[in-house]
């Protein structure tokens, strides 16, 4: 690629990353199912699916698929709440004002762009629509600790939407894909109320002492080879 289509690449890339951040803003709620598949040297070791529905400016509700009893989520903008069906127990986690912060999908992806270097690199079609392809990686300087060599993708020509992306860090790779995707149908207050199911045990828990304990786990593993095997979080 020569300097000139250099210069292009990243200038279509800083337009496609507005039109999405511009869209982001007129979102005022969204549903959607989230696929996320995990592979690790090129072998699938965990598949999974989420119904997410969210509403600014921090409500969320997500519910974990696939499995016999589905776990439920449920985050009002001061309260989550997380309830397990095969145990029957409820965790209450007040969350402090300052912790309390906008949640969503494409806040999170849009955010990421900001910490990478974009680049296109034509289109593709998912689900029958027409997408923009793009490849995003590190910018130079950017910590060790990130861990993430590369993401790839795919923003739906029409929307502006990320309907999906590769994440690529050492030997695994993270498929997520959005699927039934619905933006601005007036989702109600009344779908972020939480009902205590009759029997359920309730535990009320500090939202900043499970922040501390989730931080100080550690998230590499040392291998009997020495090599470093990293566990990929995704944020749903």
């Amino acid at each position: 690629m020569n300097e000139s289509d250099a210069e292009d690449t990243e200038l279509i890339a800083e337009e496609i990353a507005a039109k999405m951040q511009e869209k982001e803003n007129s979102i005022e709620d969204s549903s959607y199912t989230l696929c996320m598949t995990t592979y690790f040297e090129g072998e699938k070791t965990q598949e999974s699916e989420f119904d997410i529905m969210y509403k600014k400016p921090n409500m969320k509700k997500t519910i974990t698929k696939g499995t016999e009893n589905e776990s439920v989520m449920i985050y009002d903008g001061k309260i989550e709440w997380l309830y397990d069906p095969e145990t029957n127990v409820v965790q209450k986690i007040i969350v402090p004002e300052e912790y309390q912060f906008e949640i969503d999908y494409f806040k999170l992806f849009n955010d990421t762009l900001s910490e990478y270097n974009i680049s296109v690199h034509g289109n593709d079609t998912i689900d029958g629509r027409i997408v923009y392809f793009l490849e995003a990686k590190p910018k130079e300087g950017r910590e060790e600790s990130i861990l993430i060599d590369e993401i790839n993708i795919w923003v739906d020509e029409e929307t502006w939407i990320p309907l999906k992306y590769e994440i690529y860090q050492g030997k695994q790779r993270m498929e997520i894909e959005i699927q039934n995707l619905k933006i601005n149908t007036g989702v109600q207050d009344s779908e972020f109320v939480f009902d205590i199911p009759e029997g359920a045990e309730v535990v009320t828990m500090n939202f900043e002492d499970l922040l501390n304990k989730n931080m100080s786990e550690e998230q590499i593993k040392v291998t009997a080879d020495g090599g470093k095997e990293t566990t990929m979080i995704a944020i749903i």
